[in-house]
């Protein structure tokens, strides 16, 4: 009984901070900066980082590791002895030693994450360090995989299938209406549609638990510029494994799975990246 509220008071915190999380917070967590230069234009950087404080609760330590630790991204991991170790090694290190990460350096644009022993009791920070490794080790996994087959067709009937998307950049969505964190982050996803307005090899597509007809009378007060793909829980949760919500999906031209991640802001360097191998 004590796991089952310690798990349900960690996904509560989560999503009320996707969700609710201000700029102020953001600024405040941020480490500071030493030895970085005088311009945005030197890209090495070192931090110094007070890991006692940051780890002195839950809620402390949560929102600097939601704005400064992004294990989606292609990092540099350095283990307890600053050596450095591979993507994978670290992951699991998080997922199975009693560990924590924290930014120090960022290198070449990279930025380099290290581990340092837990020394704090608190269950809930222990908790979810592994729940978010458990996440990441998952999505690394899929890298590289062929999206399993699939025939979508949207609200207004337009059908997409691996034929049809063969050349083309995807970015799949996953969500339903009454997931908040998912509806919030619209505004977002509209923008990087209309940043990527004129551009034909790239396809916005959500993948949505819900009824064409509960769509269709959700949309009518929302905005919302994916194109939308009716009834997929299935599809989402046996096929593409999906666990958390929302969760993107980014799609290369050969129908390979890139990138996976659950904030939109860190799949847009991946899709720069890979739109940017052919311009047109």
């Amino acid at each position: 009984m004590k796991n089952f509220y310690l798990l349900f008071l960690i996904a509560t915190i989560h999503s009320q901070l996707s969700c609710n999380s201000v700029e102020t917070k953001r600024n405040s967590t941020k480490d500071k900066t030493i030895n970085s230069g005088a311009s945005d234009s030197i890209s090495d950087q070192a931090f110094s980082t007070d890991w006692k404080t940051l780890t002195k609760d839950f809620m402390t330590w949560y929102n600097y590791t939601y704005y400064n630790v992004q294990l989606s991204q292609d990092f540099i991991g350095l283990d307890i002895d600053s050596i450095k170790i591979d993507k994978a090694t670290f992951l699991n290190k998080l997922m199975t030693e009693n560990v924590v990460a924290f930014k120090t350096k960022i290198l070449q644009g990279r930025s380099v994450y290290q581990l340092f022993k837990l020394n704090s009791n608190d269950e809930s920070i222990q908790a979810t360090i592994k729940q978010m490794a458990s996440t990441e080790i998952a999505h690394f996994k899929m890298e590289g995989i062929e999206i399993p087959e699939f025939n979508f067709t949207d609200l207004d009937g337009k059908e997409y299938n691996k034929s049809s998307t063969k050349g083309k950049i995807v970015i799949l969505k996953c969500w339903f209406i009454q997931c908040v964190a998912c509806v919030k982050e619209f505004p977002e996803l509209n923008k990087l549609v209309d940043d990527n307005h004129g551009r034909n090899d790239i396809l916005f597509i959500s993948l949505a638990w819900d009824s064409k007809k509960d769509l269709i009378k959700f949309f009518a007060t929302k905005d919302f510029k994916y194109a939308t793909i009716p009834e997929m829980k299935n599809y989402m949760v046996n096929k593409l494994n999906v666990t958390e919500y929302p969760t993107h999906l980014l799609i290369d031209k050969d129908g390979k799975i890139k990138k996976v991640v659950n904030r939109i802001d860190e799949l847009v360097p991946f899709l720069k990246n890979e739109s940017g191998k052919n311009t047109f």
